[in-house]
Formats: structure tokens, C-alpha cells, sequence
């Protein structure tokens, strides 16, 4: 089965692809962790490897790193922490036990969305005279959408 979602980014906003979202973290202590599922903003970036979640987001849910990790992003190279985390799409897809990096973060999200997981399914972006269509499913049909076609 396939789980799709579609969302319109008014041309006032078109800059970037911010959706609504979920993550399921464990909130330490590690042997009795407690679970939050935290509603946030995410941005889809095709350019990120992996998914990540802000220093702020981090802070909250006063999580524990798995691991450290060399990232370069728009900020430049940083050794960042690695959390676990679950991801639930706004299509359904759960995604368990992924690993995010640490971000700075922005105001506007909390958490991207890398190719790690877009990788899964197919996305596409469109445009009409009141902005952009993004549009997602999930798992992947295996079909290109080809607009040379």
C-alpha cells in the first residue's frame, strides 16, 4: 500500500518546502527511556544526506548522543552529536530507530529531512499561479515521473 501527501506552499513562502511532522524520541533514562512524540516543522532538503533535528529540539528532549558524526553543512564543517529517533511522515511512513545529526536549526523547523529518507519514495515539486505543489509517497512505485515523457 501506498501512503501519499500533498501540500501547497503559497508564493509568499516558496522559498523552501516546510511541512508538518512527527518524531518519536526516547527521553533518557537509557533503561527506562520514556517516549514523546513531538509535532514539528520539517524541511525537505534533497541536498542533506541524513535527517536531522535542531540543537534546540535536542536540548528539550534532554537527549543522549549515540555516537559523533563529521557533518559539512551551510555552516560549514562541525563534529555534531547522533541521535536515535522514530519519524512519522505526514503520509503514515514510520521510519524506526534512524539516526539524526545535530543542526543548528532555524526558526522555522526543527528537523530536515534528508535523502536518507526521501531516498524511499518518491517525490515530486510542481507549480501553479498560487505557488508550489509537493507532493510525496511512500514506499517508492519504482516508476520515474518523467516529464519528457
Amino acid at each position: 500500500m501506498h501512503e501519499a501527501f500533498t501540500c501547497r506552499i503559497p508564493n509568499s513562502h516558496k522559498s523552501a518546502v516546510i511541512i508538518d511532522t512527527e518524531i518519536t524520541i526516547g527521553i533518557p533514562p537509557r533503561e527506562n527511556p520514556k517516549y514523546a512524540s513531538i509535532k514539528l516543522k520539517a524541511l525537505i532538503d534533497t541536498g542533506a544526506n541524513g535527517t536531522c533535528i535542531s540543537h534546540r529540539l535536542a536540548l528539550a528532549c534532554h537527549l543522549e548522543p549515540v555516537s559523533i558524526m563529521k557533518i559539512i553543512s551551510a555552516q560549514g564543517e562541525s563534529v555534531v552529536p547522533v541521535y536515535k529517533a522514530d519519524l512519522k511522515l505526514p503520509t503514515g511512513t514510520s521510519f524506526s530507530n534512524i539516526l539524526v545529526t545535530e543542526v543548528a536549526g532555524s526558526e522555522n523547523f526543527d528537523a530536515i529531512i534528508g535523502m536518507d529518507i526521501l531516498s524511499q519514495g518518491d517525490i515530486a515539486l510542481t507549480s501553479d499561479k498560487d505557488g508550489l505543489v509537493f507532493s510525496m509517497r511512500f514506499p517508492s512505485k519504482k516508476e520515474p515521473i518523467d516529464f519528457t515523457r
